[in-house]
């Protein structure tokens, strides 16, 4: 074993031999000691610790041996006083402390049979180091005690309190790794960016900075890295949509933004510019929730039956379409016959109408050219954020949201694991969650999109369903947990931490009520028991900008974050103007509008036509070249 460790030693000189040539020349004697040393080795970790070893025992003789110096000739001279003799010559503690490498070279020495004249003081050296060693292990055992009892009291819970800057910490993060923040050792937690397709679950109550602690750093990390990120908000985070526009800027990629304020400036996003006809009438009729169940599920049908047509109808045209133009189109029933042949009655579409009326009256989701364009978004790595912002309608941004996030499962179909990796963050994502969502997260891996999906507790999940809820555990391997305020979640998370077992061990004594001072009973017990290596108080008291982090494979541990930028630099940032938004590429296209605007003069026809035959059919003459183009049409044709 040793011949190889030495053999590893050798191979390691040579190759530092061999990069430090410059420094060393080219001598044939330095060649030869290089090659003599090296035949086949590597060992710097174990000199790394060697060293680190004997250095300890440097400090530990110069320290502990200055001690027991000081104890023996103190005895020593007491003795000698009593005795009426002279005092003791032996050296004090301040020979040791001035000769470290001297007093550790004759202990070692002796250790191993070599004699000295300093017996004594070598004998109180190994007590002492005895007594400290017994004295630290018991300080261990107890701190473990003390752990086990106190985080079953969640009055006497503490939590390290570690500060620190991120943006050192990011750059002295190795390549290929996202940096999630500091456990409490000060030692880095660090997510491999390959692994960032296994999705993140990030969960914490509202106020514990699931957006400042975790999102906006994993977002700025990733454009970093020159992935895409898509970010859908619906509380609009001022400084997330700040930074992330300034770390675009800095990439050198495109910032789109996206809101449904109507005072801000906006790129415009059209739910139905992409994907087949399929995918776009089920994206509608899930985000307006149109999908029945039962008996109820014919109106489901009959929506289809008339909504399918319509759209590819469009597409084997090449023309786009908006929301806008597929109420236009189902409000007239004439129309709806021209384009698919089929005779509809108002009542067979009107809760599709209904529901489409509140998108149709939005103009930047009714972009025939929208700027957004998700596919060429995700091509060329730029950046895109929803402001989906649900205060004062939130029925109406979830229903976006839903739509957004079945166009991206839409766009998945097309990608592959070779596509650039695409970080899709959705803040509050409860308000988009559906049944519909579990594809998304079940199947997008393979399309290399990187879900980080952040909510404020698991009954936001179970409100869709169990079954949701375990498909969103399932599919996230790495989840950072907030402070929760359910007492359920925090049992739920405690139990994912696992079990450990501890040992309790407990004493009782009781004496002889007639002879209290002869009779004395002692009785010891000594049991194990298995608790979650978290305990769930520990999630219940979480505090700010602390967090337990789970990856897949690894035990649970604390974790530790800090914001990105400092108080008076948020402060700055949200007084500045929104990020202006991308102007996009008109390229020109074929439009429904024209095109209904076409088939409604095409019906005109038809019923001025039908007119004049229904006339000349019961004997009255032909119009006149005098009258007007459009006499004998009713008031309803010539308003079409």
């Amino acid at each position: 074993m040793f011949k190889d460790l030495w053999s590893k030693f050798a191979k390691t000189i040579l190759s530092a031999f061999d990069r430090q040539k410059s420094r060393f020349g080219n001598s044939k004697a330095g060649t030869i000691v290089a090659e003599y040393l090296a035949k086949d080795i590597k060992l710097i970790p174990v000199l790394k610790w060697a060293g680190i070893g004997a250095a300890a025992f440097i400090v530990d003789a110069t320290i502990l041996g200055a001690l027991a110096g000081g104890i023996v000739k103190s005895f020593s001279s007491v003795a000698l006083t009593i005795k009426g003799l002279p005092p003791s010559d032996l050296v004090g503690p301040g020979w040791y402390l001035t000769h470290p490498f001297k007093i550790s070279w004759v202990f070692l020495r002796h250790m191993f049979g070599a004699p000295i004249n300093i017996t004594n003081v070598f004998n109180t050296w190994v007590g002492l180091n005895i007594i400290g060693g017994l004295a630290i292990a018991a300080s261990i055992i107890y701190g473990k005690y003390a752990r086990n009892k106190h985080d079953r009291d969640i009055q006497k819970i503490k939590f390290v309190k570690v500060n620190y800057d991120i943006e050192k910490e990011i750059k002295k993060t190795p390549a290929g790794q996202i940096f999630l923040g500091l456990n409490d050792m000060r030692r880095p937690i660090y997510l491999p960016v390959n692994k960032l397709a296994e999705h993140i679950h990030v969960l914490g109550g509202a106020g514990t900075g699931k957006t400042s602690f975790a999102i906006i750093p994993l977002c700025v990390q990733a454009i970093r890295y020159g992935l895409s990120v898509v970010a859908v908000d619906f509380k609009g985070d001022l400084q997330a949509i700040q930074l992330l526009a300034r770390e675009a800027q800095k990439a050198g990629k495109k910032f789109y933004y996206f809101s449904l304020h109507p005072t801000i400036k906006s790129n415009s996003y059209n739910p139905l510019n992409s994907g087949t006809s399929l995918s776009k009438v089920e994206r509608v009729l899930t985000a307006l929730e149109l999908v029945f169940q039962g008996a109820a599920k014919y109106y489901t049908y009959c929506q289809q039956a008339i909504f399918i047509p319509i759209l590819r109808y469009f597409e084997t045209r090449g023309i786009k379409c908006s929301m806008r133009d597929i109420r236009e189109i189902l409000r007239d029933p004439e129309l709806v016959k021209e384009i698919t042949r089929e005779v509809m009655t108002l009542s067979q579409v009107q809760g599709l109408t209904a529901a489409l009326t509140p998108f149709a009256d939005l103009k930047r989701i009714n972009d025939i050219e929208p700027d957004i364009d998700l596919a060429e978004i995700m091509k060329n790595g730029d950046v895109v954020y929803f402001d989906l912002r649900s205060a004062e309608a939130p029925e109406f941004a979830a229903s976006i949201g839903k739509m957004l996030a079945m166009d991206l499962q839409a766009q998945a179909a097309l990608r592959t694991q070779q596509d650039r990796l695409v970080v899709v963050a959705i803040d509050e994502f409860q308000n988009m969650a559906c049944n519909a969502f579990k594809n998304i997260i079940a199947k997008v891996r393979s399309a290399n999109y990187a879900m980080v999906l952040a909510n404020q507790a698991l009954g936001d999940l179970k409100s869709v369903s169990e079954d949701f809820l375990n498909t969103v555990a399932t599919n996230t391997a790495t989840k950072i947990v907030f402070n929760v305020e359910d007492p359920a979640d925090a049992d739920y998370f405690a139990r994912k931490t696992g079990q450990v077992v501890v040992d309790s061990h407990g004493q009782s004594s009781s004496r002889d009520a007639i002879h209290p001072l002869v009779t004395r009973t002692r009785t010891e017990s000594s049991q194990e028991y298995d608790k979650h290596f978290i305990h769930a108080n520990v999630f219940l008291k979480l505090p700010f900008s602390k967090s337990v982090i789970f990856q897949r494979g690894q035990l649970a541990s604390l974790g530790n974050h800090v914001h990105l930028i400092s108080k008076a630099e948020k402060d700055r940032l949200e007084l500045e103007p929104y990020p202006k938004p991308v102007s996009g590429i008109k390229h020109g296209v074929k439009t429904a509008s024209g095109e209904i605007r076409r088939l409604k003069m095409i019906i005109i026809e038809r019923k001025k036509q039908e007119k004049q035959d229904q006339n000349q059919a019961q004997g009255q003459p032909r119009q006149q070249p005098g009258q007007g183009e459009n006499a004998g049409v009713e008031t309803e044709d010539i308003a079409m």
